[in-house]
């Protein structure tokens, strides 16, 4: 893990918490880093905690189980269990 994806992680796990902070939160991380020299990291964090919202929007999608998807697990399972037979 890289330090840009060390402190992208971090804050998101902060957001979560208390997502009224958040601006608070920032603005405590851009101090962090400009006290520690790693200002040029911020678009590498940025960058890292869409990556971090895009994986959890996808993966709340991908559990949502809708009607279609249920019927096509159902017939795979069928066909599957139908050429194994044969």
């Amino acid at each position: 893990m890289t330090t840009a994806a060390a402190y992208a992680k971090a804050l998101k796990e902060k957001v979560q918490e208390d997502p009224a902070k958040a601006s608070a939160y920032i603005a405590n991380l851009k101090k962090a880093l400009a006290t520690r020299g790693y200002t040029r990291l911020l678009p590498s964090i940025v960058h890292e905690y869409e990556k971090l919202e895009l994986a959890e929007s996808r993966s709340k999608a991908r559990a949502n189980t809708t009607p279609e998807t249920e019927r096509t697990r159902m017939l795979l399972e069928l066909y599957r269990t139908l050429v194994s037979t044969s």
